[in-house]
């Protein structure tokens, strides 16, 4: 290859590469900020939130989102990305240390491929959900692979191990400066809440050995004891009314779920007891307890997460009030990506009530010191995401899956 061709190439791979690490360092970025909006602060809503399988926050809210240290992945896309950049530019303004600089960047996309794959394995395999943000940081590492390999003739030849161990240290020092930074002027958690994301297929797997290994088999998905927290009022005059459910008050199996109207899990678990309700008819009584992740109403929330949860929440109550609480609740569940201020009175509104009864109710008190009081109940129980439930007064810990709780609900009526 003539020397102005390799000139050429050369541009080439610094041009592209450079466009190349400063998008990867600005969706790393904006990965670290949704980390931080969501761990910390208690945020979401985010744009990666597509649906049940392209979900950021299902990816954010897994263990393998941070470094044993606690630092997030976005962290150390950001310090890899930034160091790229350096070594193209360095690879382009000092002559004298182009060669280790290129090999270096060479050498580094080819760990980020290796990298890449196997964070989208355990997304894919493990967590059971992808994240865009995360894919996009994937594809960006490949292009500059592929880059590299159509521009490889350009690149200083032979490889030579020690120059690109030294060139690898402005990577590591643009890493260390992003910890460093993170570490510096990371806010502080608001609460421990996991939020709306179910259990992974890794954790899941863990449960159901737990469970093969048990002596009560279908039983080992519940807490060894009942939760004296979780309390089901009967009467609209008992404590600060009535929780709205549906079954016998008699039922041998009662299930009581703390739900978000905004949860993406709460719509899923919605979905499974609405079809074991019509399976078991009045030998189980299922249980509504609110628990919105939305600061209007809950104290122990910095932020309105899902920002309609407690204006949801309240005009259930509102229509509950006229024996319409269910037909409301399945309504804003199967609905949930249309949720806002307007269309939730509408649905009130095509349930029955008229606006007198609407303004009245959204301005009570009554029923707002009721949904801080599930919450306050939640709280005490050791709640610590969205959906939780409690069958018999005790945790369910096992998948939202319809199978799995017939096996404790059969258990529990045999019992």
């Amino acid at each position: 290859m003539s020397t102005a061709n390799r000139d050429e190439k050369l541009k080439t791979i610094v041009l592209l590469g450079s466009v190349l690490a400063v998008l990867g360092l600005g969706i790393s970025l904006y990965s670290l900020y949704h980390h931080i909006e969501l761990k910390y602060l208690g945020e979401g809503g985010f744009a990666c939130n597509i649906n049940d399988t392209l979900s950021c926050d299902s990816v954010a809210n897994s263990k393998y989102s941070e470094d044993p240290w606690g630092n997030p992945l976005g962290v150390h896309g950001a310090g890899y990305f930034l160091g790229l950049l350096a070594l193209l530019i360095v690879s382009r303004v000092k002559e004298s240390m182009r060669d280790e600089a290129l090999q270096a960047y060479a050498a580094l996309v080819g760990i980020g491929v290796v990298v890449s794959l196997a964070l989208a394995g355990i997304s894919h395999f493990s967590i059971g959900k992808l994240c865009p943000t995360c894919m996009g940081i994937y594809a960006i590492t490949f292009l500059q692979a592929a880059i590299l390999f159509f521009s490889r003739e350009a690149l200083p030849r032979p490889f030579n191990l020690k120059q690109a161990t030294n060139g690898a240290w402005y990577v590591v020092m643009a890493l260390a400066v992003c910890v460093a930074l993170f570490q510096m002027f990371k806010p502080s958690r608001t609460q421990n809440i996991t939020l709306d994301v179910p259990k992974t297929r890794e954790e899941i797997a863990d449960l159901q050995k737990q469970v093969a290994s048990s002596g009560t088999l279908a039983l080992a998905s519940l807490d060894n004891k009942e939760s004296p927290s979780v309390k089901i009022d009967y009467s609209a005059y008992s404590g600060l009314g009535e929780d709205y459910r549906k079954g016998s008050d008699e039922a041998k199996v009662k299930i009581v779920e703390y739900v978000d109207f905004q949860c993406p899990a709460c719509a899923s678990a919605s979905r499974v007891l609405r079809q074991l309700s019509a399976e078991y008819g009045d030998r189980i009584l299922v249980v509504f307890k609110n628990y919105p992740l939305d600061k209007t109403c809950n104290p122990g929330m910095q932020s309105a997460m899902h920002p309609f949860a407690c204006q949801t929440a309240v005009l259930a109550r509102c229509v509950g009030a006229y024996g319409r609480f269910w037909e409301f609740a399945n309504k804003a569940f199967d609905n949930q990506q249309n949720i806002d201020a307007t269309r939730i009175v509408a649905w009130a509104k095509e349930l029955g009530l008229a606006d007198e009864q609407i303004s009245q109710c959204q301005n009570s008190k009554d029923i707002v010191a009721k949904i801080q009081d599930d919450i306050r109940q939640g709280n005490e129980s050791g709640l610590t995401g969205t959906p939780t439930l409690f069958i018999n007064g005790r945790r369910y810990n096992g998948p939202l899956d319809p199978n799995e709780m017939r096996r404790v609900i059969d258990a529990l009526l045999a019992s």
